[in-house]
């Protein structure tokens, strides 16, 4: 017996497809962070005729009541059941007011309960452009298979914990940022104790905003933040005075910075941790933050063809992968998981997430429209590259920096750009997620009771 290959399972005009050649352009969406999210949300938007959102890119092109004739079906592959707000981790795993509030559940979204919109909770195994056709693996480990006619690919890097949560749903995630809160605080986050000691090694920006809020949440815990170089934010390009500038920042706000000396850590039979720098200092601690491991890449299941050196996705300025695998043209990147200029940031992975959509969309609509001459074809949105930018929160403070409007920083530009929750409310109006209020939502039936049944033939016909 001849197995079927895959490709032709999944082919849309193939018997076994058992689909119609007027059915729903279906687009995969790998990764709901923020490039993700916005082009979730903006295709959602276009297949119903509203257009794209409010953004800053220019030359845009207004869908709005411009329906596909076979409508569109996103689907959505995520490790994780929720949309969560990394920017704000530094918060959400050191302030429990903040844990519960920077995830918010997929399926708890009205902006996300769509007919057309369906998420698939496991990891991306592998990407076959030629066939179209992703294989991915459930949370049960068993592979399943997902075809499409359009893929955008938002998986961004892989981030280590705490930067980024270490569990895929949002129980465990409470209870990983339960514990970890404790061992900031050594028991109870309401009655922390005076004079603990913690260490943060690596001053990168996830380091910095940890030992800054650290501090402001907790001002009685002592906050030593170590990096191996003699600036921070070594490995980001900045001028010197903006890395000057946020050591200072960090020092007014009580946090003990020591730079130039790698450091060791030991785990003592006490719990604590001893501290042992390059000079022969030797610091006690009662907690130590690891903030050094850089992000992964998670681009392993695309070909390497499509791959620069540092296995991040060669895109044109439209977004779409460079011509080097087959069907280039209809798979698309976006954020941290591009190459591309300037600083990753989650304001330039939504801007990618909008224009990955709107081309997408724009490609749905032409192929709709073939034979309409060349002027009535709707022509895809390039970015521009950009030029570092930054924007830290660094305890009550925050710093931002671009070469255009230069270096600010203090309190009131805190309220500003972040505001008290690292930016989190303002993305999710940004975005356009509201909560479902549960008190509306329908009662769930009671329990069924089982009992003993009888076995009835059926007929061929039924």
């Amino acid at each position: 017996m001849r197995l079927q290959a895959i490709s032709d399972v999944l082919n849309p005009i193939s018997p076994l497809g058992n689909l119609s050649l007027s059915a729903p352009h279906r687009v995969l969406v790998v990764g709901c962070a923020y490039g993700g999210i916005s082009a979730v949300v903006n295709l959602l938007d276009c297949a119903k005729g509203k257009g794209m959102r409010d953004n800053y890119i220019p030359d845009t092109v207004d869908f709005k009541n411009k329906k596909s004739k076979q409508g569109v079906e996103v689907t959505v592959l995520d490790e994780r059941d929720g949309y969560f707000h990394s920017v704000g981790a530094p918060l959400a795993h050191v302030a429990p007011k903040h844990t519960v509030n920077m995830w918010k559940r997929f399926s708890h979204c009205n902006e996300l309960r769509q007919s057309n919109l369906q998420f698939r909770h496991g990891s991306l195994k592998r990407v076959d452009p030629d066939a179209k056709v992703a294989e991915w693996q459930d949370r049960n480990g068993k592979t399943q298979y997902q075809a499409y006619d359009y893929l955008v690919m938002a998986t961004g890097l892989k981030r280590h914990w705490p930067a980024v949560p270490k569990s895929g749903s949002y129980e465990e995630y409470l209870k990983d940022g339960k514990s970890f809160i404790s061992k900031i605080v050594g028991g109870d986050p309401q009655n922390p104790q005076q004079g603990r000691r913690v260490v943060v090694i690596g001053a990168g920006a996830v380091g910095i905003e940890f030992a800054g809020e650290i501090k402001t949440c907790y001002p009685g815990i002592n906050v030593t933040l170590i990096h191996s170089r003699n600036q921070l934010l070594s490995s980001e390009p900045l001028p010197s005075e903006v890395k000057e500038k946020v050591r200072d920042i960090l020092v007014e706000e009580g946090v003990q910075v020591i730079t130039g000396n790698r450091a060791s850590i030991t785990e003592l039979p006490n719990s604590e941790f001893e501290v042992k720098l390059a000079d022969g200092r030797v610091l006690t601690a009662d907690f130590v933050i690891d903030s050094t491991r850089k992000g992964e890449p998670t681009t392993d299941p695309l070909p390497e063809a499509c791959l620069n050196k540092d296995k991040e996705v060669r895109v044109n300025l439209d977004l779409s992968f460079e011509d080097t695998i087959p069907n280039a043209a209809s798979h698309f990147g976006a954020g941290d998981v591009v190459e591309w200029s300037g600083i990753k940031r989650a304001g330039s992975a939504m801007v990618m997430g909008m224009a990955a959509a709107h081309n997408i969309y724009a490609d749905i609509l032409n192929s709709e429209n073939e034979n309409a001459p060349a002027e009535e074809q709707y022509n895809h949105i390039k970015l521009s590259k950009w030029e570092p930018v930054i924007g830290i929160a660094i305890g009550k403070q925050c710093l931002t920096w671009g070469s255009e409007p230069g270096m600010k920083y203090g309190v009131e530009v805190m309220e500003g750009y972040f505001g008290s929750d690292l930016g989190w409310a303002n993305n999710l109006k940004y975005i356009g997620l509201t909560d479902v209020d549960e008190s509306k939502e329908p009662a769930k039936p009671e329990a069924v009771k089982l009992g003993e049944v009888g076995v009835q033939e059926i007929s061929a016909a039924a």
